[in-house]
């Protein structure tokens, strides 16, 4: 099974950003038999677009065969094509990234069923902040 989180720098002791589709990356597990077997980290190149980063932000998800993310805000646009995508959403924004994965295992997290208000803001040092 492949688990997604969206971070700032990536890795398993980054912490889950609060948006989705700016996130600077991914952090990408692999799981087998509840243990983190593989760790990818992948920059998300659509967080300095001017728009429709959710949406290719999920494309990304998608194509590297991800079943599950692990985020805080997810828009409209991008709900959609993550649930046309068959990925499964929940919230962990704020934890450390192999605690968010360990407690999705235990079923421990919030699924995301509804979109977020799109996070709109402005850029500094590379982040996006309201």
């Amino acid at each position: 099974m492949k688990i997604a989180a969206s971070t700032n720098v990536g890795g398993l002791d980054d912490k889950i950003t609060p948006m989705f589709g700016r996130a600077p990356s991914f952090t990408i597990v692999d799981v087998k038999n509840g243990e983190i077997t593989a760790i990818e980290t992948v920059k998300n190149t659509a967080a300095v677009r001017g728009g429709g980063a959710g949406i290719a932000a999920s494309q990304t998800l998608a194509d590297k065969g991800v079943e599950v993310l692990l985020t805080g805000n997810v828009g409209p646009n991008a709900i959609s094509v993550l649930n046309a995508a068959n990925i499964k959403i929940y919230r962990a924004d704020g934890l450390v990234v192999e605690d968010a994965v360990k407690k999705y295992l235990n079923g421990e997290l919030e699924e995301i069923k509804t979109a977020s208000q799109p996070m709109k803001g402005k850029k500094k040092g590379g982040r996006w902040f309201q």
